[in-house]
């Protein structure tokens, strides 16, 4: 069935992917930023290979893959520990989606970032060749067949850190279940971030003792960002402006969350004048950026649009004390908006999954988000210790703000819950290094 599968995949399914993407492209810009991406990794990897005495160095290397922002943050401390043991050893990262581009090409922390070209079995035996490694660690989930494939062919042991396979993943079933199961089997360690999804990693054929429980390094990478960001930090200042006033951040948030959250908005902002708010949308761009003014225009609500404090400049400017709300227009503030933040929505919940709950929790502070929170481990477990609360509309969002508005203790005793979690499950990066050197002699550190 694994050949039938492999077959398959090469001469339909891939193709059929391949032609969807490229008929969306114009209409896209994010994929066809992708698309001219891939298109240039070979020439990016051969200009590096011949740059210098470290690009001829690449045996035995090591290459993380993670599809966006969520899985390079989780690769990050351990490419950084990785590096501290031994610089010498070439360490890359590849990347699918655009959202990550700049961020990682901008990290110093491995020899090179690029797009994964396209999982043609051709491509990857000419990446894998070009970069000889010693070891392919993949980050989560993001798991391609034919780099499976082609790392088997060429004796490169394959592994995932932070892996994460929920129970109702439809990986786990039918065709795709089979079809995961084909080549998931081949891996050869899996570093899971609970029990529950190392069982899920059973099911779709992996070892048994090829599985063990670390933990999620997000948690560390994440606790050791959000200590960064003091209450004098520049990006912090402009919120000082609003003094002791309660302050709600809607953080990352898509239109499918603000359908909900913004009449909750309303309501608390008529029945509590002494609240504030921050919108901070997931995406910046010009038309979600209006809508955001047009409804707080509507419900005669002042704002100030983040990008007018001049922030980090050394000649910012504070909020108005008697201003509503601030539309967060730039990027890279988030953990900003959280320090200043009393308590906070995070976005993505009324979509496909709920964003990062994890840097509001570093600063002790409650969690809201949405219904679909089960692609996140750390929202359930933040649920399950009463340090979070999900709401499926308008009406449940302005009744859990309103509880903890009403009660200063069980605010902070919430806050205090959600940042246990984050503590409790630091020490994931030793813990998976552990497991990578003591299988791989290549992550020996």
């Amino acid at each position: 069935m694994s050949d039938l599968w492999q077959t398959a995949y090469d001469l339909a399914l891939l193709p059929a992917l391949r032609a969807g993407i490229r008929a969306l492209a114009p209409f896209r810009p994010k994929i066809s930023q992708g698309l001219a991406g891939r298109a240039a990794t070979f020439a990016q990897i051969r200009r590096f290979l011949e740059s210098g005495p470290r690009g001829a160095e690449t045996e035995g290397g090591i290459w993380f893959h993670g599809t966006s922002v969520g899985e390079f943050l989780q690769a990050v401390p351990l490419i950084l520990r990785l590096k501290e043991a031994r610089p010498e050893r070439p360490v890359w990262f590849s990347f699918f989606s655009p959202s990550v581009e700049e961020r990682a090409r901008a990290f110093t922390g491995c020899d090179l970032a690029f797009y994964l070209p396209e999982d043609t079995r051709p491509a990857m035996r000419e990446l894998i060749a070009l970069l000889r490694p010693g070891l392919v660690v993949f980050s989560k989930f993001d798991i391609w067949r034919n780099v499976i494939t082609e790392c088997r062919a060429a004796g490169v042991p394959t592994a995932v850190t932070a892996a994460t396979l929920s129970p109702d993943s439809g990986r786990l079933s039918g065709l795709s279940g089979s079809f995961h199961r084909s080549f998931y089997r081949h891996l050869d360690l899996v570093c899971a971030i609970s029990d529950q999804d190392g069982d899920s990693f059973a099911r779709l054929g992996v070892p048994r003792e090829r599985i063990v429980t670390t933990g999620d390094t997000r948690f560390d990478q994440t606790w050791e960002r959000a200590a960064k960001v003091q209450p004098d930090d520049p990006l912090v200042e402009p919120f000082h402006g609003w003094g002791e006033s309660p302050v709600f951040a809607l953080g990352s948030t898509w239109p499918t969350d603000e359908e909900h959250l913004l009449p909750a908005v309303a309501a608390l902002a008529a029945s509590h004048p002494e609240l504030r708010f921050v919108l901070v949308p997931h995406e910046t761009t010009p038309e979600h950026l209006e809508n955001l003014r047009r409804f707080l225009n509507g419900q005669g609500l002042s704002f100030e649009t983040y990008s007018s404090f001049n922030a980090g400049t050394g000649n910012a400017k504070r909020v108005g004390p008697a201003t509503r709300a601030v539309v967060v227009d730039r990027v890279g503030v988030l953990a900003a908006v959280y320090r200043a933040a009393a308590l906070v929505y995070v976005g993505g919940s009324f979509g496909k999954g709920v964003h990062n709950v994890m840097e509001p929790a570093c600063f002790g502070l409650p969690v809201l988000f949405g219904p679909n929170h089960l692609n996140s481990y750390e929202a359930r477990l933040m649920l399950a210790a009463g340090g979070a609360a999900a709401v499926d509309s308008s009406t449940a969002a302005v009744d859990a703000v309103e509880k903890l508005l009403a009660d200063p203790d069980t605010c902070k005793q919430a806050g205090a819950s959600a940042q246990r979690v984050v503590r409790d499950n630091l020490g994931a990066t030793g813990r998976t290094l552990h497991e990578l050197a003591s299988r791989f002699s290549v992550a020996a550190v």
